[in-house]
């Protein structure tokens, strides 16, 4: 598989470092954003195949953020993590644009397995 640039936003650092170490290691690139507008600002300076995007960020709604990338850069594969899943949570997710949602606290085969699928549908 082709490595891919992934742009992870998360105000825990626990999981951006995590998501970074499994990925890394699959040979993709992995940036950090801790803030919703920071990660907007990320996107905005740097290339990116794929989002991780938590939906309880503290500046900013995940699902604001979800229709704005949408918006701004319709071919970024998004994939929704939240500690807050529910099915109606993923479904109105997967309405506004998210290619994959991974409930929270998700194992590295779940994170490996969605952005590798992510990465064959999206790219």
């Amino acid at each position: 598989m082709k490595p891919v640039n992934i742009l992870v936003i998360d105000d825990e650092s626990v999981i951006c470092n995590a998501c970074h170490l499994i990925l890394s290691e699959k040979g993709h690139t992995v940036d950090r954003q801790l803030t919703g507008k920071s990660g907007l600002a990320a996107l905005k300076s740097g290339q990116y195949h794929i989002v991780l995007l938590d939906m309880m960020l503290p500046d900013m709604d995940g699902m604001d953020i979800l229709k704005m990338i949408k918006k701004e850069q319709p071919a970024v594969c998004i994939i929704v993590m939240t500690g807050y899943s529910t099915v109606s949570n993923a479904v109105k997710a997967m309405q506004s644009g998210a290619y994959d949602y991974l409930a929270k606290p998700f194992t590295d085969d779940e994170l490996v397995a969605a952005v590798e699928k992510a990465c064959l549908r999206c790219m």
